[in-house]
């Protein structure tokens, strides 16, 4: 719809296509105008910024049980190499699809079991499926106006209602006498979901391109 609307040039639109200079020190948006543009990755040689970020790489394979152990080698430290890259502070994983091995769900399993082994044998609980503990990156799947939130604000403390689509947050808590997982979201909200409501949570070190636009 918004298409018909620019394309009908009945509105008036501008199309933003300069990198401004902090822009065009990140490879990620140079390679992305250059996709836009019909054109290959930024090559070493076309390198011209001194402190351009490494920020973007390439890794060409066919193998996906090779590429599942790059996305995990990557996800558990080889990145620190590059900057701090910390997995549940600066790292998204992104795949196009929820099946097959590089699919979100066998990503999913696979980055917990690096990333949030239960050594210590505390309380989980299975739904759908998955196996949810504390530590896991989870998302919210569909918008529930109902789940009770507090947030702290300034020494403030705020309370509402409703979780929506695509948010994320990390468990911080099961408690099995309540039969309640504590989730504290990446806006600061702390929400309280009863175990029959683990359904609207999927785990999220890898979560879909889709999804992701909804952040």
């Amino acid at each position: 719809m918004l298409k018909d609307l620019i394309h009908s040039e009945q509105i008036a639109t501008i199309h933003l296509d300069k990198i401004f200079r902090q822009a065009a020190k990140s490879k990620i948006v140079l390679n992305a105008h250059r996709v836009n543009q019909g054109e290959g990755f930024l090559k070493k040689e076309e390198e011209t910024e001194e402190e351009m970020k490494q920020d973007f790489f390439f890794i060409k394979g066919i193998e996906q049980e090779r590429m599942l152990q790059e996305v995990i080698s990557l996800c558990t430290g080889r990145l620190q190499n590059y900057g701090n890259y910390n997995f549940f502070q600066n790292i998204q994983v992104l795949s196009p699809t929820k099946k097959g091995i590089l699919g979100t769900k066998e990503l999913n399993k696979a980055l917990q079991e690096k990333l949030n082994p239960n050594f210590d044998n505390l309380p989980e609980k299975m739904s759908m499926g998955a196996i949810f503990r504390a530590g896991d990156r989870v998302m919210q799947t569909k918008n529930n106006y109902d789940i009770y939130w507090e947030k702290t604000v300034d020494g403030k403390k705020e309370m509402g209602s409703g979780i929506f689509n695509g948010e994320i947050g990390t468990i911080t808590e099961i408690n099995e006498r309540e039969k309640q997982v504590e989730i504290c979201f990446d806006d600061e909200k702390i929400a309280w979901y009863e175990f029959s409501n683990l359904d609207q949570i999927e785990h999220s070190y890898a979560i879909t391109i889709h999804k992701s636009q909804r952040k």
